[in-house]
């Protein structure tokens, strides 16, 4: 009983470090099944469970994340960086998640949660045995050479002027659809053939992450308006 309460402190200890407070995911919760689960034979948590816990504290919060081979340059010592760090706690994110300016701070921030979940690591070895707690975190040379990576293939956001006038057919559907996680992406970052499938993976992330849904017809109206802005 004690290391299960245990167990449910450091969760919620977990939650806070890197949530930054329930007050920023208020519907986050212990996940189904209490935490009982989470402990193996040895009484340690894996890393790929702590990923688990994460996403049914956050009910569905999180966004579909990328295959590393689908990154940009996947072969690189950023994208390689990537998929090291970021991927220890969530999802693995594109680096067209953020714009180039917002990179740093969001960078800063998981460093610190990073670096904090760390030296928790250490305090659990010392207690429940090695393994409970496993993040680790980048070098400052790792840190510069992944923003580097980032913003090199980050999200260009579209330029409100030169997507033409209010009344423009599919604009303020895209305005308003696009905008609910992110900057508005400039059209001309994919081919019009390539907008379609896009934008339908967009629909079907919106879904998971319990975003308002599109219709079918506001999906084409979009794609239609992205279309004739490539041109």
């Amino acid at each position: 009983m004690a290391i299960v309460l245990i167990v449910i402190g450091l969760a919620g200890m977990f939650a806070a470090t890197w949530l930054g407070g329930a007050d920023v995911f208020p519907g986050w919760m212990v996940p189904r099944g209490g935490m009982m689960p989470m402990i193996s034979g040895s009484g340690m948590m894996h890393q790929n469970r702590m990923r688990e816990m994460m996403h049914e504290m956050m009910s569905g919060r999180l966004p579909p994340g990328v295959k590393p081979e689908t990154l940009p340059n996947p072969d690189s010592s950023g994208a390689k960086l990537l998929v090291r760090y970021c991927a220890q706690c969530h999802n693995l994110p594109g680096p067209a998640m953020h714009t180039a300016g917002e990179w740093p701070a969001v960078e800063t921030r998981m460093v610190s949660r990073m670096e904090r979940m760390s030296r928790m690591r250490g305090m659990m070895d010392g207690m429940m045995g090695r393994g409970m707690m496993d993040v680790q975190a980048p070098t400052v040379e790792e840190e510069n050479d992944l923003l580097t990576y980032l913003q090199r293939n980050s999200l260009r956001p579209a330029r409100g002027e030169a997507l033409g006038p209010p009344d423009t057919p599919g604009l303020s559907l895209f305005r308003q659809t696009c905008s609910r996680c992110h900057d508005l992406p400039d059209p001309r970052l994919h081919t019009g053939d390539e907008w379609s499938p896009v934008v339908e993976r967009m629909r079907k992330n919106m879904e998971i992450m319990g975003k308002p849904m599109i219709t079918d017809k506001e999906r084409d109206d979009i794609v239609t308006f992205l279309r004739r802005e490539t041109r």
